[in-house]
């Protein structure tokens, strides 16, 4: 998780550094038209990985939500499993000691 909150971070500082260079680009050379749409291009570009990140994390946090719950089910399912193994070994046990008294 700690990975994905430093891809964001990182992510937001090339944002910033990218716009800076763009209003950079903008107010000192105006007429590098080409320079300036390829550098608002990069940016889009950005701004769309910065939103594609943000769901993969989202999804990542939903779905380790759904594990836990599923782990928590499967525990208390395998308690419950163990404990009619139990029962069903003591009526089995006593059924076969009934059995016993019932020849004698």
């Amino acid at each position: 998780m700690i990975e994905v909150i430093n891809a964001k971070v990182g992510l937001m500082k090339v944002i910033l550094r990218a716009t800076q260079a763009l209003e950079d680009l903008e107010e000192k050379t105006p007429h590098k038209k080409d320079l300036i749409r390829t550098q608002k291009d990069s940016l889009m570009e950005l701004d769309y990985t910065k939103l594609v990140l943000h769901r993969l994390d989202l999804n990542y946090m939903a779905m380790t939500r759904q594990l836990h719950s599923i782990n928590t089910i499967n525990l208390e399912l395998k308690e419950e499993n163990t404990k009619l193994h139990t029962t069903i070994k003591n009526l089995l046990e006593d059924d076969n000691e009934i059995l016993k008294e019932d020849e004698v």
